[in-house]
């Protein structure tokens, strides 16, 4: 073999190592590539909603109809027991407005605890619900903007007026010490929800 076709060996054969190195190289990266991550502050989107503010507008109106109805019922029964100051104890008109007064009494507490225990709970199915709203925003933003984890960022907490064991608790729940501002996208969730919101 001539040293012409030797050296025109060696190019063919080094050119190949080039071209398979790149293509190892990007098939690494592509295995091995950067994770791109995000934080939110999922309070702070959930406090700046404004499927919030009007869910809880909503209930404050059914709160309010209840708070009236209960006034109402007990007016009556304040009413009942000024009508039994002018009758005479022992007498069966006496007794029988007592028995009446007595079942009134108990059926306003036991419809009064039975509204408060229903508005707690269309509370916690709101709340439930709208997490649920902010976990898929959040995971189709994702999606969208090529993210592959997304952390629940906490709020500013403020450690001056804990006590030890308050501190301790804080300190241990913590799930991020520090990002980058650029990583925090809880504005733009907030903002895509509301929108969102107002379109629908």
């Amino acid at each position: 073999m001539t040293m012409q076709k030797k050296l025109g060996t060696v190019a063919v054969l080094l050119a190949l190592l080039v071209i398979s190195g790149v293509v190892l190289a990007q098939a690494a990266a592509a295995r091995g590539r950067p994770t791109a991550v995000a934080v939110v502050d999922v309070q702070r989107v959930f406090e700046s909603l404004s499927e919030k503010t009007q869910s809880e507008a909503d209930l404050q109106t059914k709160a309010d109809r209840v708070k009236a109805e209960q006034q109402e019922r007990q007016r009556k029964l304040e009413q009942m027991q000024k009508d039994m100051e002018v009758l005479t104890p022992g007498t069966d008109a006496y007794n029988t407005k007592q028995d009446e007064l007595e079942r009134q009494a108990v059926e306003l507490q036991a419809w009064s605890q039975f509204q408060t225990n229903k508005l707690n709970r269309e509370r916690s199915i709101q709340i439930e619900a709208l997490y649920r709203k902010i976990v898929d925003s959040i995971e189709r933003f994702a999606k969208a903007s090529g993210h592959d984890l997304v952390i629940f960022k906490e709020g500013n907490i403020d450690f001056r007026n804990a006590n030890p064991q308050q501190l301790a608790a804080l300190i241990q729940v913590r799930k991020v010490l520090w990002s980058a501002p650029d990583l925090d996208i809880t504005d733009q969730i907030t903002q895509r929800m509301n929108n969102e919101f107002k379109n629908r």
